[in-house]
């Protein structure tokens, strides 16, 4: 496995380093205008570097953005993780609250409306819980 890493450089070049992977005493640089470029560049450099058929060759990239624009996507992430938790949380609750209200006598149709959800969604929540 080849790792390259891409930097924005001046203007609207993308700069690709292979940083591992090649053989010893050997560097691999590059650029190209596009994010999307960098892979198949990079596959290009190792495969002319190394003398590998470009289509076996894997490579893992790492774009290296300024602090500030790390900060902000690692934000990002952390917050698309906590709503996933959160929805997962939320399903376990909906599966939960469906089950006391039917062992409460409820018909579906009222448990339904409670949960503001229809009555054919309460009897998949309640088989779920099954």
């Amino acid at each position: 496995m080849y790792k390259a890493t891409a930097t924005r450089g001046t203007g609207t070049w993308w700069e690709i380093e292979i940083t591992h992977g090649l053989p010893a005493n050997t560097a691999g640089y590059s650029q190209c205008r596009r994010l999307t470029e960098v892979e198949p560049t990079a596959k290009t450099v190792i495969a002319d570097l190394t003398g590998a058929d470009v289509n076996s060759i894997d490579v893992e990239i790492h774009v290296n953005l300024p602090e500030a624009l790390h900060a902000k996507v690692d934000a990002m992430r952390k917050a698309a993780e906590d709503e996933r938790n959160a929805q997962e949380l939320a399903a376990r609750r909906r599966t939960e609250a469906a089950t006391a209200l039917m062992d409460a006598d409820m018909t579906m149709r009222e448990a339904g409306h409670v949960l503001g959800v229809s009555h054919q969604r309460i009897k998949q929540l309640v088989d779920q819980a099954v």
